[in-house]
């Protein structure tokens, strides 16, 4: 069914027009509370404020409480619109009860917000681990990355809220930080790196779901069924090929950079 109008979402710039150097980074809704938030990170960090100054080094493995108050955020002694709370490279900052990679934006907006700022591809491989089930075969992993990496993309160029691009739940795609990292799973991003499904010049705004039957009540029959995928591997299917069952008349693209 090659004729299929499927959503997409211009992406010239981002596919044909990055230079090369160039990386995608998905800004990532982790949590809101009006409350005492325990923040951490794995190696020695920097707390910066608005004006990019530093305003104090945590050690590594050490935990700092952050909070908002009267339209600021508290932390560490130090109070400020926001902050950025950057782990050295290779770290891991630690929010609420879980680690994520890249760095925090910790924002006074309707109590303290957090935002993770974090590699495209870091980002999947949580995602890739949190959608489906890690010890499946390669090929359903490896098409769940496209597919995954596609979706996050489009919702790059036209994201839920001026400060953040999605959040973490099955409403847009489950993220859980490191905790659903595994092998497998960065395996799979790794071995189709910055690749995106598209669509008359477009990336396809790729659905998915758990199941066939999900698939066809929430999305009308279009999109992929993750327990189908799986079949489809099982058979013997590549991922190329599982994409292309599931998104008739797409196209491979790649986002330079990547």
């Amino acid at each position: 069914m090659p004729g299929w109008n499927w959503p997409i979402l211009t992406l010239m710039v981002l596919v044909w027009g990055l230079p090369a150097q160039a990386r995608v980074t998905m800004r990532v809704f982790l949590t809101q509370t009006g409350g005492v938030l325990q923040l951490g990170s794995s190696t020695p960090a920097q707390v910066i404020d608005p004006q990019g100054r530093l305003v104090t080094s945590m050690p590594s493995m050490s935990r700092v409480q952050g909070q908002s108050q009267g339209g600021q955020v508290m932390l560490a002694g130090h109070k400020a619109p926001f902050f950025w709370l950057q782990p050295a490279a290779g770290g891991y900052v630690y929010v609420g009860d879980g680690w994520y990679r890249g760095r925090v934006l910790l924002l006074a907006r309707n109590g303290l917000s957090v935002i993770n700022y974090v590699d495209l591809e870091e980002y999947l491989y949580s995602v890739v681990g949190a959608e489906m089930y890690s010890h499946w075969p390669a090929a359903a992993l490896q098409a769940q990355a496209v597919a995954a990496r596609s979706y996050a993309v489009t919702k790059r160029i036209q994201p839920v809220d001026r400060y953040y691009d999605l959040g973490t739940t099955e409403r847009h795609q489950v993220y859980k930080g490191v905790r659903s990292e595994q092998p497998s799973t960065r395996a799979a991003v790794h071995a189709t790196r910055g690749q995106v499904l598209t669509y008359k010049g477009g990336v396809v705004l790729t659905q998915y779901a758990a199941s066939d039957h999900i698939v066809r009540d929430v999305f009308g029959g279009r999109g992929m069924s993750q327990q189908r995928a799986y079949e489809l591997a099982k058979q013997q299917y590549n991922y190329l090929q599982i994409l292309g069952y599931f998104y008739p008349g797409t196209r491979l693209g790649r986002i330079h950079g990547y």
